[in-house]
């Protein structure tokens, strides 16, 4: 009878935030004082990616995000989800994927979810969609009417287009009367992001880009943080805040404390501010040790990532009698 021990350990990658599969990477909270320095950091939801957060007009938050539940190709697999907290961010419902009634069906699945409310009190869903899986010139942005926040309505039309690429990670405010629409321009020669602009929240009109640089993407989200000052919290290799009176004129790039990606900030109170972003990737280092070791040994996934006592791992061994697995964590515990 062969024995063999796999010895895995769970590490933390340093890997860019903009590297790798969305489905290896954590969804993070965290909170600060003066929206700059944040601390607490915990994990918000495991395999998922786009995160935005806003509050309710009866005061529960909501936070909608791409959600890759394990295993791979199950139903809540690359669906947009949400999550709610009555007590200002401190618990969480499970997640619940979202349904877009009256979808068109030769569309694509949603995907880049973003938030807000309506003058009337509702929930609206702005997110990117298409024709195909890939991203071409159909995937434009669109949106979707809710009451609960879980059921929503398409609403006909296209909020922004481009004729050339696709049009992703949208976000979405309503500051001083007029709503704001941004979407990264994000290619190899331009940074920014495209502007449009609206009375109504549904019929927009673009407007000047607004100018950023290679090192600051404008993958993120707005906050508004006080009556005169609207921000947006970008992508980089910290997350960082730029401020503005008017959504067209904006300040300089203030960091953060955090490394990470596609960032949502709410504002609570005068020194409370919730974040919710993307962590870094998970990695797994996998030791194989003993005699006999078979060529064609392969862990196909494990989840959920990071280790708990649920775990589950999934791979491929020929058939050698017996198996030792062997799990250890960073500290060889």
């Amino acid at each position: 009878m062969k024995n063999i021990i796999f010895c895995i350990l769970l590490l933390y990658s340093t890997v860019i935030f903009s590297q790798g599969e969305p489905w290896k990477r954590p969804l993070k909270i965290c909170r600060s004082s003066d929206g700059t320095n944040f601390t607490g950091i915990q994990t918000f939801q495991d395999s998922s990616g786009v995160p935005n957060v806003i509050k309710l007009p009866f005061g529960n938050l909501a936070c909608v995000f791409q959600w890759f539940r394990q295993p791979v190709g199950s139903p809540s697999w690359d669906r947009v989800a949400v999550k709610f907290s009555s007590n200002n961010g401190i618990n969480w419902t499970e997640p619940t994927p979202i349904v877009v009634n009256g979808l068109p069906g030769n569309f694509t699945r949603p995907f880049d979810p973003t938030l807000a409310i309506t003058d009337i009190n509702r929930i609206r869903i702005f997110f990117s969609s298409g024709l195909n899986m890939i991203l071409d010139t159909s995937i434009n942005t669109y949106s979707a009417i809710s009451d609960d926040g879980i059921n929503y309505t398409f609403e006909n039309g296209i909020r922004f287009t481009m004729p050339d690429r696709p049009v992703l990670d949208p976000a979405v405010i309503k500051f001083r009367n007029l709503w704001h629409l941004a979407n990264p321009i994000s290619n190899m020669t331009i940074s920014g992001a495209f502007h449009n602009i609206s009375n109504d929240g549904l019929n927009f009109t673009r407007v000047q880009d607004i100018n950023s640089d290679a090192t600051h993407s404008w993958i993120g989200n707005y906050m508004i943080n006080d009556t005169n000052e609207l921000r947006f919290y970008g992508s980089g290799m910290n997350v960082w805040f730029s401020s503005s009176p008017n959504g067209g004129e904006w300040s300089a790039f203030n960091s953060t404390n955090i490394q990470g990606g596609d960032p949502s900030v709410l504002r609570l109170s005068s020194n409370d501010y919730l974040m919710i972003y993307t962590g870094q990737p998970y990695a797994v280092n996998i030791q194989v040790n003993g005699n006999s070791v078979p060529d064609k040994f392969e862990l196909y996934q494990n989840y959920p990532n990071p280790f708990n006592p649920a775990t589950n791992l999934e791979f491929g061994i020929p058939d050698l009698g017996f198996v030792s697995l062997k799990v250890y964590d960073v500290l060889g515990q």
